[in-house]
C-alpha cells in the first residue's frame, strides 16, 4: 500500500503521547485499535474476524455534518487490515491520513479508500509494521500543540504577550497573543485575528499559523505595521471541543460560531471582552477581523461591496492585491449581506464597521500552498491597511458609532 506525504505544518503536531480519552479499546489477533489521545474519536468498534468496524457519532445532534474520526492501530503482526468506518450521522467528507510520530503525516492512497452507501460508511485497507500509528480525518494540531507554539512565539519576539483571556467549559485557558506598538498613540487601531472554533478544521488553522508568523516576524514590513497597530490573536476558541474529537461543538452543544450576540459561552464571552475594550474607549478602532476556518474549497465571506466599511474598499484591494501573486492557488470572494445570524464576521461588522471576514481553506488543499498562501494573505494585509491614513480613518469613527 502507498502513502501520499502530505506538505503540512507537522512540527505542531507534537507526537503520539498525549492525555488519554478513557475509550474502550477493541482487538484482535493482527492489531488493537483505541482513541485514548486527545482527538481521538471512536463511539464503537466492533471486530468481524480479521477486520473491524467502526462506529463515529456526532458529539449531538443536529449539527454541520463534518464527521470527525482519529484512532491508533496498535499492531500485532505486519501485513494489511480492513477497517470500516460506519457514520450515524452524515456522510464522509475527510480522505484519512496517517502518522506513526505525530508530526509528518501522510495520506491514505485513494485506492485503498471505499466509500459504500453513498458516503455513509467506508472501508480502508491499511498497511501495518511494527509501529502504532493514528489514522485521522485530518492531522492532529491538539492543545498541547498550541501551548507550544504560542510559548515559543512569545520567547522568541520581545514585543508579544500572551495573555490568558478566559476559560473553556471544561476548565482550560483561552490564550491571545497579543503585540502593541512599542510608543502608541492617542488613537489606537487593532486587528483581531480569531482560529479553531470549529475543531475539525485544521486547514484553516494551518492558515493562521503562518498568517500569524508573518505579522509577528521580523521582517521591515511587519514591524513597521506593528509600530501603528495593535494585533490580537486568539488561536484556539474550542480547546474542550479540539481535545475530546468534536465536529463542531462545544461541550455545552454549542456552535461557537453561532454564539456572536448572545455570547452564552464562556469561549465566546473569552472574545466579547476583547472587542468591547476597543468599543468602550473611544480612542481605540477595529480596523479588520479575521475568522479563520475551513471548508470544500477555498474562498472568504466578506461584506458586499455596496457595504460600507471602515477603512473603505479594504476588501477588494487586499484581495486583488494577493491574486496578482498567485500562480498556486485558486479562491473566491463571496459576498455575504449583513444578517442577524450570530457569527463573528457579522456581529464584528455589525458593531465596529470594520471589514470582518471568514477566511475559509479547502479541506484537501495542498498544505504546503494553504502555508505559502497564508503568508501572501498577510503581506498584502499589511500593506493594504497601512496605506490608510489614520487621521482620515479616525474621523470616521464618530459617524459609526
Amino acid at each position: 500500500m502507498r502513502t501520499l506525504l502530505i506538505g503540512a505544518l507537522v512540527f505542531l503536531s507534537g507526537g503520539l503521547s498525549l492525555p488519554a480519552m478513557a475509550l474502550e479499546a477493541c482487538e484482535n489477533d493482527l492489531a488493537r485499535l483505541d482513541a485514548d489521545f486527545d482527538g481521538g474519536r471512536i463511539s464503537d468498534c466492533v471486530v468481524d474476524g480479521d477486520s473491524f468496524e467502526i462506529r463515529i457519532d456526532p458529539e449531538d445532534q443536529p449539527i454541520n455534518p463534518s464527521p470527525w474520526y482519529s484512532f491508533r492501530v496498535t499492531p500485532k503482526q505486519t501485513g494489511d487490515l480492513k477497517v470500516s468506518i460506519r457514520y450515524s450521522y452524515g456522510k464522509h467528507r475527510y480522505h484519512p491520513k496517517r502518522s506513526s510520530d505525530g508530526r509528518t503525516w501522510t495520506i491514505v492512497d485513494p485506492i485503498y479508500v471505499r466509500e459504500r452507501q453513498k458516503g455513509k460508511r467506508v472501508v480502508m485497507t491499511l498497511e501495518m509494521g511494527e509501529e502504532p500509528f493514528i489514522v485521522s480525518a485530518q492531522e492532529l494540531v491538539g492543545v498541547q500543540a498550541y501551548d507550544r507554539w504560542e510559548k515559543g512565539m512569545v520567547a522568541q519576539h520581545s514585543f508579544l504577550e500572551r495573555k490568558k483571556v478566559g476559560t473553556s467549559v471544561e476548565g482550560r485557558p483561552i490564550y491571545a497573543l497579543i503585540s502593541t506598538p512599542p510608543n502608541p498613540g492617542p488613537n489606537r487601531e487593532y486587528v483581531v485575528l480569531l482560529g479553531r472554533q470549529h475543531p475539525p478544521e485544521l486547514t484553516g488553522a494551518f492558515a493562521m499559523f503562518s498568517f500569524v508568523n508573518t505579522v509577528f516576524a521580523d521582517t521591515e514590513l511587519a514591524s513597521r505595521f506593528r509600530d501603528r497597530f495593535d494585533v490580537v490573536a486568539i488561536s484556539l476558541m474550542n480547546p474542550d471541543g479540539v481535545a475530546n474529537g468534536h465536529w463542531r461543538h462545544n461541550v455545552n452543544g454549542k456552535d461557537l460560531n453561532r454564539d456572536w450576540g448572545p455570547f452564552s459561552q464562556p469561549e465566546t464571552q473569552a472574545a466579547q471582552k476583547i472587542l468591547d475594550a476597543i468599543a468602550d474607549d473611544e480612542n481605540r478602532q477595529l480596523r479588520l477581523m479575521l475568522d479563520f476556518h475551513s471548508t470544500k474549497r477555498n474562498l472568504f465571506y466578506t461584506q458586499t461591496k455596496k457595504e460600507k466599511t471602515n477603512p473603505d474598499k479594504f476588501t477588494t484591494r487586499w484581495l486583488e492585491a494577493a491574486k496578482r501573486r498567485f500562480d498556486y492557488y485558486e479562491f473566491t470572494r463571496e459576498e455575504r449581506r449583513q444578517r442577524n445570524l450570530p457569527t463573528s464576521k457579522n456581529y464584528s461588522f455589525g458593531r465596529f464597521g470594520a471589514p470582518a471576514m471568514t477566511y475559509e481553506v479547502g479541506d484537501e488543499t495542498n498544505r504546503a500552498a494553504v502555508s505559502a498562501s497564508a503568508v501572501v494573505f498577510a503581506e498584502e494585509m499589511m500593506r493594504t491597511l497601512l496605506s490608510y491614513d489614520e487621521e482620515d480613518l479616525g474621523k470616521d469613527k464618530a459617524s459609526r458609532n
